[in-house]
C-alpha cells in the first residue's frame, strides 16, 4: 500500500511525499456507548489500514487528493474552515486547525489519501483517516506533539471543527492499538491495557448487513445526558459514588426523577462494564464458550435497551449464534445498520458463510464476510532522510 498511495501522489503532485503515515481502523466489542458514563471499552484495531501521504508545498496552499474517490479539495493556512461541500476532506483541514490550535506551525501541504477501510459501516474510517493524517503532519515537519496532543488533534478535528458528537476512544483506539492484541480503555484515567488475541482456530468474522449507519448526533447526545440524569437522580455527587460505579441493582426498578428511557439507557451502560470485565477474562482463559455468551447478551442489550438494532442485524446476530462453531455475536458501530462481529472456530467458517445466503433472500441483498485480525496502531511507514 504505501508503493500505491507513493505512486497516487507522485501522479496527482508530480514529486514523491516526504512522509507516508498509516492507521488502522478498528472495532468496538464492548463499552462504545459506554464513554458517556466514563466506562471502558474493549476495542480491537483491525488489519485494514487508511494510509495518508504529505509533502511540503513552497506556498501556504493545501491541496487534498482522494485516490479512491479520484476527487480533490483544496484551501489555504489562512482560510482553513469547515464547508459541507468539501466533504471527506474536512477530516483532513479539521486535523491541520487542531494543530495550529495547539500551537505548532506548518507551511502548505500535498496530501494524498488512500483507504482499506470502508466507510459507513462500524469500522471508524473516519478516526484512522484523523489519526493517520495528524501522523504524517507530525513526521512532515518534526513537530514535538506528545502522544496526547496527536490524539487530542485527531478528535478535535471531528468534534471541534466538524461540530460531531464525537469522544475520545476512537482515536486512542487507532493510535494505541497492539498486533495480536485487543485493546482495552478505561475512559475515565485514560488509561490503556493490553490483552492478547486467542490463537487460531479462534476467528472474528465481520459481517457487513448493507445497511448504512444512521446514528444522529442527537441521539448520541441523548445517551450522554440519560447518564447525567442519573447522577443527579441518585444524587451521586453528594455520595462520592462514581456512575461506573453503581450495580444493575441501583437501577433495577423504578427511580424519582429518573425517566424509564434514561433508566434502560443507562443499566445498559452499567451491565457493559460489567461484561466488558468478564469477556476479558474468559478469553485470557480460553473460556470461549462463555466469552461467546457475554458477546451475544451485549447484542441482546444493545436490541432491548439502548433499542439501537435493526431487523437485518438481529437476523445476523441470531443465526450466527446457531451455526456450528460459533461463540457468540453482537452488531457493532453506532447503531441502527452496520455490521455485526462474530466469535467462531475459524475452522467452520464456510458453514457460516453459507448460512448466510438465506439472508439475500429474506432482505433482497447480500450480506458480505471478512475475517479480521488484530493490527497494529498508528506508525510512520515512510520518511525521506533530511
Amino acid at each position: 500500500m504505501v508503493d500505491q498511495i507513493t505512486t497516487h501522489h507522485e501522479n496527482e503532485y508530480g514529486e514523491k511525499p516526504a512522509v507516508v503515515a498509516s492507521a488502522p481502523g478498528k472495532i468496538d466489542l464492548f463499552g462504545e456507548h459506554g464513554e458517556y458514563g466514563q466506562g471502558y471499552v474493549l476495542s480491537m484495531a483491525i488489519n485494514r489500514r487508511f494510509y495518508v501521504a504529505a509533502s511540503i508545498r513552497p506556498d501556504n496552499s493545501l491541496r487534498f487528493f482522494s485516490a479512491n474517490l479520484k476527487e480533490r479539495k483544496k484551501s489555504t493556512i489562512a482560510g482553513l474552515k469547515y464547508k459541507r461541500e468539501d466533504r471527506w476532506a474536512n477530516y483532513s483541514k479539521g486535523v491541520l486547525d487542531a494543530i495550529i490550535h495547539l500551537g505548532f506551525s506548518i507551511r502548505g501541504v500535498n496530501i494524498t489519501l488512500f483507504s482499506e477501510v470502508p466507510m459507513g459501516i462500524g469500522l471508524a474510517s473516519s478516526s484512522a483517516m484523523t489519526i493517520a493524517t495528524v501522523c504524517a503532519i507530525k513526521a512532515l515537519f518534526s513537530l514535538s506533539m506528545s502522544d496526547a496532543q496527536v490524539i487530542e488533534a485527531a478528535r478535535a478535528s471531528e468534534s471541534r471543527f466538524m461540530g460531531l458528537h464525537e469522544g475520545i476512544r476512537s482515536p486512542m483506539v487507532s493510535y494505541y492499538a497492539r498486533a495480536g492484541h485487543f485493546t482495552m480503555l478505561d475512559i475515565r484515567s485514560l488509561r490503556v491495557d493490553h490483552h492478547s488475541y486467542p490463537e487460531k482456530p479462534i476467528t472474528l468474522l465481520v459481517t457487513d448487513s448493507r445497511v448504512s449507519e444512521r446514528m444522529d448526533d442527537d441521539e448520541k447526545a441523548e445517551f450522554e445526558e440519560s447518564c447525567q440524569e442519573c447522577i443527579e437522580a441518585l444524587d451521586l455527587g453528594k455520595t462520592g459514588t462514581l456512575f461506573r460505579d453503581l450495580s444493575r441493582d441501583d437501577l433495577s426498578s423504578t427511580v424519582e426523577g429518573l425517566s424509564e428511557r434514561s433508566r434502560r439507557v443507562c443499566m445498559h451502560i452499567i451491565k457493559e462494564n460489567g461484561r466488558v470485565r468478564n469477556f476479558v477474562k474468559a478469553i485470557d482463559s480460553h473460556s470461549f464458550t462463555d466469552a461467546g455468551r457475554i458477546l451475544f447478551r451485549s447484542h441482546e442489550s444493545l436490541r432491548d435497551l439502548l433499542e439501537i438494532s435493526c431487523p437485518e442485524l438481529d437476523w445476523l446476530a441470531k443465526r450466527a449464534i446457531e451455526s456450528e462453531g460459533v461463540y457468540g455475536s453482537r452488531m457493532i458501530g453506532s447503531g441502527y445498520g452496520g455490521c455485526t462481529v462474530t466469535l467462531m472456530d475459524g475452522r467452520l467458517k464456510s458453514g457460516y458463510e453459507e448460512r448466510l445466503e438465506e439472508y439475500d433472500r429474506i432482505f433482497g441483498f447480500k450480506a458480505s464476510v471478512f475475517e479480521v485480525e488484530p493490527g497494529e496502531g498508528a506508525r510512520v511507514n515512510y520518511k525521506i532522510s533530511e
